[in-house]
């Protein structure tokens, strides 16, 4: 195993919250060159609203569950804006995983609150793949540890069960496996390639970024672009 060092404090904090326990999360240092590399290229991206992304696929209609206990459509909570959706889970022990994912959309976050044309016009999403232990009870943990009224919002999301959430999954591509011991017993680990899919304010997937291609200058420049086209549309309002 390479050399690991703290990935960043604020993927950190929600994690532990998520997961009850003071985990501290770590990245891989080749992950993070790949990553510094991505920032020192920025210049080299097109500038925003001078290329278009071409429909992928819909966001499907699925039934979960918010913070609050309320059951909520996800093509409800993407519509309206420019949505980065992720799928994570709060037990994930991979450093090149799920804590990267939370530290990119904390960085685009940020960045976003500071531009007219993204503030107003940008979603987070991150949805559980582990319903059992990714309550509600302690998705509120987690929105109240990222609560940030001059930021656009982050909207937290889990299943009733596993079995509640296996269709989106299948509908969005997102392959995952449940690791088990040389017993046959299920660790708690959940084996799944990092994705993040970028979705117009129409609900439709405009790209699907894989750990190679996911930083947040990539997300921002493409969220921009699609809050160009779309800017007329959302009107400079905050969906649900």
């Amino acid at each position: 195993m390479t050399e690991k060092r703290k990935y960043s404090e604020g993927a950190r904090a929600p994690f532990a919250a998520l997961t009850a326990m003071a985990l501290a999360f770590a990245a891989p240092s080749t992950p993070m060159r790949a990553a510094d590399a991505a920032h020192a290229s920025v210049a080299n991206l097109p500038s925003p609203g001078t290329y278009v992304l071409q429909r992928i696929q819909r966001v499907p209609s699925a039934k979960l569950l918010d913070a609050e206990g309320r059951s909520v459509d996800l093509s409800a909570k993407v519509a309206g804006a420019v949505t980065a959706l992720g799928f994570i889970y709060g037990h994930c022990e991979d450093a090149a995983g799920c804590p990267v994912a939370w530290s990119i959309f904390e960085e685009a976050r940020k960045a976003a609150a500071a531009e007219p044309l993204l503030a107003d016009r940008l979603r987070l999403v991150f949805v559980s793949l582990d319903p059992a232990r990714d309550t509600p009870a302690v998705l509120r943990l987690l929105e109240a540890a990222e609560q940030d009224a001059a930021a656009p919002p982050w909207i937290f999301l889990t299943g009733k069960s596993e079995a509640d959430i296996a269709p989106l999954l299948r509908a969005m591509g997102q392959d995952i496996g449940y690791e088990r011991d040389a017993a046959g017993r299920r660790t708690g680990a959940i084996n799944h390639m990092l994705k993040v899919f970028l979705i117009d304010p129409e609900g439709w997937v405009r790209e699907i970024y894989s750990t190679a291609f996911l930083t947040p200058d990539n997300l921002l420049n493409d969220a921009r672009t699609l809050a160009l086209a779309f800017g007329a549309a959302s009107n400079g309002k905050r969906e649900p």
